[in-house]
């Protein structure tokens, strides 16, 4: 699983995963298709859950907020619930032991209202009180059996995940999408990307960001050229791609494409390279500026067609004029 490759590389790596194994033993415990709930009443807190852990509060915190950052868990108004809590458990199991404790129940409903329909028996029948006694104590031993089971299967879930994590860790890299993910702390920034229904598709995936200042250094080679991608810089991006996704700029292509489309329309530019040495604002920055970069691909600073020297008010060529001539033409259209 990558994103335990991510979390163990994390400070505080070792303990986090320590906290995710003891939630899916608990949801499994709790046997509530992932939900975390006490006695099948109400939700665990995170206080409850570092007493429960034996861990301190802060790594509890921490824990659940990598976990929800990751999707490997959300919170919900019934609590934390565990997504794809399937994978982590013998479904076949699970349902058995829900089934069991089911009938369990029902039997123990029965079983009261049986003693309260024949409490008057219950004081003149000698022989009454040692038959239900009897099945007061099957019931109990059937119980321990269900509990037993249940423990057993625990463990057998713990042995096992501990086991994957194990393995998993010590194939531990560094790639780029481990430093996305650890510049990237703010966890309202990434909610609010979540839940905006205008955020588009590739925009949910890791975005190749060094495709991009690869491609801005290739392509713009007349602009200050960029050596990384920092935070701001990445957000700014996103901001642009969110955009141009909701105006429907470029339906067709990808994010790259369009991206490389400003770059170049920015490049054949003489005004906005800076060829033309009347303007040497120009930067990354400024480009992926959305409003910039609508302008940069309607064409608005365009070379300007029609050949001959241009002037700033027309495109029409200018005409070169020898005036001395015209002067000696009318001075001597003057004396004849």
């Amino acid at each position: 699983d990558e994103k335990i490759k991510i979390i163990q590389s994390m400070p505080d790596g070792d303990a986090i995963l320590v906290v995710w194994i003891r939630l899916i033993a608990l949801a499994g415990k709790c046997n509530a298709e992932g939900l975390l709930l006490v006695e099948d009443e109400f939700p665990y807190t995170d206080e409850m859950l570092a007493v429960i852990f034996n861990k301190p509060l802060q790594t509890v915190k921490l824990a659940l907020t990598t976990f929800e950052k990751f999707r490997m868990i959300e919170s919900t108004t019934k609590g934390i619930y565990i997504t794809n809590f399937d994978k982590h458990q013998n479904v076949d199991g699970m349902d058995k032991i829900r089934e069991q404790s089911r009938v369990r129940k029902q039997r123990e409903r029965e079983r009261k209202k049986a003693l309260l329909l024949e409490d008057s028996t219950v004081a003149t029948n000698p022989d009454f009180g040692t038959e239900k006694l009897s099945e007061v104590t099957g019931e109990t031993t059937e119980v321990t059996s269900e509990t037993a089971e249940v423990t057993g299967l625990s463990r057998d879930m713990s042995r096992d995940i501990t086991n994957e994590v194990t393995e998993k860790s010590r194939e531990v890299t560094h790639t780029e999408e481990e430093k996305e993910y650890k510049e990237i702390s703010s966890k309202e920034e990434i909610k609010k990307e979540r839940d905006s229904p205008a955020r588009p598709k590739m925009s949910r995936e890791l975005i190749a960001y060094q495709q991009i200042m690869d491609d801005y250094n290739a392509v713009c080679v007349d602009l200050p050229p960029i050596c990384t991608l920092s935070v701001e810089r990445k957000r700014k991006l996103r901001t642009l791609i969110n955009g141009m996704d909701k105006d429907r700029i470029m339906p067709g292509k990808s994010v790259y494409e369009r991206l490389h489309a400003i770059f170049q329309k920015a490049h054949d530019s003489d005004f906005v390279s800076g060829r033309d040495g009347r303007w040497k604002g120009c930067s990354f920055d400024w480009l992926i500026n959305k409003s910039n970069a609508l302008k940069v691909l309607e064409g608005t600073y365009a070379n300007r067609t029609g050949g001959g020297k241009g002037n700033a008010f027309s495109n029409f060529p200018q005409r070169d004029y020898d005036f001395g001539r015209m002067e000696r033409e009318i001075l001597n259209g003057r004396k004849t």
